[in-house]
């Protein structure tokens, strides 16, 4: 299951989407400049406009309504960021500049109804919020289908129509973006859009933001973690060398994905507390039995930090292949060198120890191995 980093994905269920428009010159001044209007029921309330980080919110001001429903945030901020203003009913976003005039007003009868008038980037993170809304629309939908299944693991067979579907919904969803966002000039707001991918399946995309903008902004704090982040992947990128991995197996002896050079070996990153690895333990358990006399080998890399539990898991699924670990858990060194953000996780490594597939599971496992072992 994934270490969800990915704060800004699950805002998009309940975030407003917001736009903007300069106000009168006469109230520049040094540092942003919020003010609104909400409905007379927020009266006396406390609001805060906070930086959504990956570490979480932080509070840039508060403000207390006033008796006609009318606000005002000010100060003074270092650099572009995304913020939130907190609502009783959910939390407005938007790109807050070092020098914004922003006005926001929410229509009596409704929080979902608002105007935020101001800067071009806030309405193409409008864009983008509502392009996320719909696929985390399509993804409930495909929810409410299978929860009708009832309880417990379904057959393989629906596991793998779930995965199909759920594949197809993002394949879609991830061109979307990429597509708008490839039109985007002299805006931040691509950035925020990484934060919905998965850096080992959308390596090409976070590639084709970082290239395209880290000259630009390369003093913005989301360049600089999104460049960082792209020179990880790099090393474990499609046709690199897979680094090496040494760790001790569950009777403390060395083993290593070096060792296994000659051979197509899946390195399967794994952990006996994580319900999908399990679900597809019985997948690759098949595979392996069917390619093995071909030249084909499992190394299973855990991120368990319970020895027992790990050694129980292995043989109550049966896994008859290597295993390692150093039982860290996420400060597992297999972490930072495999730029690992949720499990299960695996790479394909070539007889030549090179990278040729990533986060291959179920169907598209099986296929990839037909296609090198020819059956």
């Amino acid at each position: 299951m994934h270490k969800f980093k990915y704060l800004f994905l699950f805002l998009g269920l309940n975030l407003f989407l917001l736009a903007c428009t300069e106000t009168d010159q006469n109230e520049v001044k040094a540092g942003f400049l919020l003010k609104g209007k909400l409905p007379v029921s927020y009266k006396n309330s406390v609001l805060s406009i906070q930086e959504l980080t990956t570490g979480g919110l932080i509070n840039i001001d508060t403000a207390l309504v006033a008796q006609d429903g009318s606000f005002q945030f000010d100060g003074i901020i270092k650099e572009k960021v995304f913020c939130i203003v907190r609502l009783k009913n959910g939390d407005v976003l938007m790109v807050l500049d070092t020098n914004s005039r922003l006005d926001l007003e929410i229509a009596p009868d409704s929080t979902l109804k608002y105007s935020l008038k101001g800067s071009r980037e806030n309405d193409e993170l409008k864009e983008l919020y509502q392009m996320n809304g719909q696929f985390m629309q399509a993804v409930q939908q495909l929810e409410t289908k299978y929860a009708q299944l009832g309880e417990g693991v379904p057959p393989l067979a629906i596991q793998e129509q779930i995965r199909f579907e759920y594949d197809s919904l993002r394949r879609n969803h991830v061109a979307g973006m990429r597509s708008y966002i490839s039109g985007l000039q002299h805006s931040i707001v691509p950035y925020f859009a990484t934060n919905f991918l998965i850096p080992e399946d959308d390596f090409e995309f976070l590639y084709q933001v970082d290239q395209q903008l880290y000259k630009e902004f390369s003093n913005s704090k989301y360049a600089i973690q999104l460049h960082q982040k792209v020179e990880d992947l790099k090393r474990t990128a499609l046709g690199a060398i897979a680094p090496d991995i040494v760790l001790n197996d569950p009777f403390g002896k060395n083993i290593s994905l070096s060792a296994l050079r000659g051979k197509v070996v899946l390195v399967d990153f794994w952990a006996s507390w994580c319900k999908p690895c399990r679900d597809e333990n019985p997948n690759v358990v098949k595979l392996y039995n069917k390619y093995k006399s071909k030249g084909f080998d499992v190394l299973g890399v855990s991120l368990d930090d319970n020895r027992s539990a790990w050694i129980d898991a292995i043989n109550q699924d049966k896994l008859l292949w290597n295993h390692g670990s150093d039982l860290l858990k996420w400060n597992s060194s297999v972490v930072k060198q495999y730029s690992i953000d949720g499990i299960p996780f695996t790479v394909l490594v070539d007889k030549d120890g090179k990278i040729i597939g990533k986060s291959l599971r179920g169907k598209q496992l099986e296929l990839k191995l037909q296609e090198l072992f020819g059956f």
